[in-house]
């Protein structure tokens, strides 16, 4: 009977905890210095579409606000008040939390000229209540997110003072590169750290995502271990669906996989499918006329394809440019001899949609596939495409 009643009593708690977790609701206590009155509104951002939406609202009375509301999984979104468009960002969770901020030292912007809003984002701002935004900010304010900090001011400088040369900015660019790439190491190391003690939190997903979405070059391998640490709210946060879901379109384009087949325009407006060149090896080469080594590279690829062309090598050339007037008028200047196609950008401020199927994050890219459609390369390193084209063609 005792056993019984021990038995009851804890499901009871447990089902008192659980409805008070289902109950509980964000309850934001907002103080803001240089605005007396307005409106302010908690916005959402979709990450997928880089759109956003509100959730809630209210009213700035004497500088204070107040927003109460419940969301499924703790976020990073924006508090925006209005006239003014003033702004900054918040973790929100179903917790109590107070936000102060002040407008003095605000960085004021004016994007009116592309049919975009003007504002001020707001840099003096504390957030007290959320635990994961507290190891947001510890990640954030490291030591050693600044470790390299003087020599990338002097690779900024330098960067400025090559203006008239665009050669010489690149290799700067290069080093700036390298410098990044040595503090993403750092970041990985320290977020392995964090979400290994922490692996429910969402603090350790979202800084993993940030460094994701600027790793430009970060494997499959990587990405896939990574996502296998997170557990509870960190796996249904919507930075762990997003990483889930690049680890997926990375997965399809992984060398072993078929190529996934796309359609798009030729400049005389008829179209291009990529699997009607099966039968031959091909090289996809994402370029676009802006791109200053994409162009350098272009000699080379013509070399390249007089080399192995008749013996059954192709290039299909899928252009970044959102203008066609820029890609035309390339193409008129580079003579490349091979199909040369431009992708879609069906989504406002969104990636092009072929370059986000292939899981593009730089240019120039390669995939270079075989007779049956099998990628048997994928690189932003041109040598890795010539090796292989040695071992096909000139054995």
């Amino acid at each position: 009977m005792k056993w019984k009643l021990f038995f009851v009593a804890a499901m009871l708690i447990q089902l008192q905890q659980s409805f008070a977790q289902s109950t509980k609701q964000y309850v934001i206590k907002g103080t803001i210095k240089g605005i007396t009155t307005g409106k302010v509104r908690l916005l959402q951002p979709n990450i997928n579409d880089r759109t956003s939406k509100a959730i809630d609202s209210g009213t700035v009375k004497n500088g204070t606000f107040v927003l109460k509301g419940k969301i499924n999984t703790p976020q990073m979104m924006s508090i925006t008040i209005v006239p003014g468009n003033w702004s900054f960002n918040v973790f929100v969770e179903n917790a109590d939390i107070a936000l102060t901020a002040d407008t003095a030292g605000a960085m004021h912007y004016d994007y009116t000229a592309h049919g975009l809003d003007k504002g001020a984002t707001i840099s003096k701002f504390t957030e007290t209540g959320s635990k994961i935004y507290d190891d947001w900010m510890a990640y954030e304010n490291d030591p050693g997110q600044h470790q390299y900090a003087a020599i990338s001011a002097k690779l900024l400088e330098k960067f400025k003072a090559t203006a008239k040369d665009i050669d010489a900015q690149y290799r700067v660019r290069d080093e700036m590169d390298s410098v990044k790439k040595l503090l993403q190491v750092w970041q990985k190391a320290r977020i392995d750290s964090y979400v290994n003690q922490n692996p429910s939190s969402v603090a350790g997903v979202y800084m993993f995502y940030n460094l994701y979405i600027f790793s430009s070059s970060m494997p499959y391998e990587t990405l896939d271990a990574m996502l296998n640490k997170f557990t509870g709210d960190a796996k249904a946060s919507v930075y762990y669906q997003n990483l889930a879901s690049s680890l997926q379109k990375l997965k399809a384009v992984q060398p072993g996989s078929i190529a996934p087949d796309f359609t798009l325009l030729k400049r005389d407006s008829t179209k291009f499918t990529l699997s009607a060149l099966r039968g031959k090896y091909t090289m996809i080469d994402f370029w676009a006329s802006w791109c200053h080594p994409c162009r350098q590279a272009i000699p080379h690829w013509k070399e390249v394809y007089q080399k192995y062309h008749d013996k059954g090598f192709d290039i299909i050339s899928v252009s970044d440019d959102s203008r066609w007037k820029d890609w035309i008028g390339a193409m008129d200047i580079e003579k490349m001899p091979w199909t040369q196609v431009c992708d879609e950008f069906p989504v406002k401020r969104m990636p092009a949609r072929v370059g986000s199927l292939y899981m593009m994050t730089f240019i120039p890219f390669y995939v270079l596939l075989d007779k049956e459609g099998k990628i048997l390369v994928y690189s932003g390193d041109e040598n890795k495409i010539d090796e292989k084209l040695k071992t096909i063609f000139e054995r």
